[in-house]
């Protein structure tokens, strides 16, 4: 997937005019920010245990929600009117980590804690920005790819792998220039991801899924315009 997504945007870059076959490069059209975000994130999280005794339900199922703060950069060209953009958070976004205590034996009592949390990290965003005729006004859609860090100690044993997911974007935003060149922008997102499932290392009957997957943000971008 990181492969795709590096060849994407080379041929981005290519589509874009800066590259060429005579080496000459041409900034005309070109834009490069930074945004500041803050964001909401909700997910709902179950854990499937498929050798559990019948009649007794193997499902825990938990939703979650939480704030965070972050930034990312981006470069975007103005095709006329649409701009095509890649915008990437070079920070990994963490999630608050879950407690669950197992109590194992009914005789002694003994208790087994896991404990478990997500990172999202190399979270890459290709968008389109269109213009909308009331004064400074634009709409704006993409696709989102995320990798996602299981970061757990389970005392019950094993562990829960890597993986990915992908995603939609859209939003509205305003953008005004402060000065030559230079622009402030300030957009509202929503954002949608994939479900996705991992199954435990020692225990291939035990699987953690995460689905509804969504998130909200509002950002504010510097933008210089060449």
């Amino acid at each position: 997937m990181k492969k795709t997504i590096l060849t994407f945007g080379f041929s981005l870059l290519l589509s874009m005019g800066l590259i060429s076959s005579s080496n000459a490069v041409s900034l005309e059209g070109l834009s490069v920010g930074v945004s500041g975000s803050h964001a909401g994130f909700y997910a709902v999280g179950t854990e499937k245990q498929d050798n559990k005794p019948a009649g007794v339900d193997g499902d825990t199922k938990e939703a979650g929600a939480f704030t965070t703060n972050f930034a990312s950069v981006f470069v975007e060209y103005n095709f006329g009117p649409i701009s095509l953009g890649v915008d990437y958070i070079p920070m990994q976004i963490e999630t608050p980590k879950n407690t669950n205590i197992q109590v194992t034996s009914d005789t002694d009592q003994t208790n087994l804690t896991n404990t478990v949390m997500a990172e999202f990290e190399n979270h890459t965003t290709v968008y389109a920005i269109l213009p909308v005729p009331l004064g400074g006004l634009y709409l704006k859609a993409g696709w989102v790819y995320v990798d996602i860090n299981s970061v757990e100690t389970l005392q019950t044993g094993g562990s829960y792998g890597n993986t990915d997911t992908t995603g939609l974007t859209a939003g509205i935003g305003y953008s005004h220039e402060a000065t030559d060149g230079v622009t402030v922008r300030a957009e509202v997102l929503a954002a949608e991801y994939d479900s996705v499932t991992m199954a435990n290392s020692s225990n291939t009957t035990t699987s953690v899924s995460v689905e509804d997957m969504m998130g909200a943000s509002a950002r504010i971008s510097l933008v210089k315009t060449f």
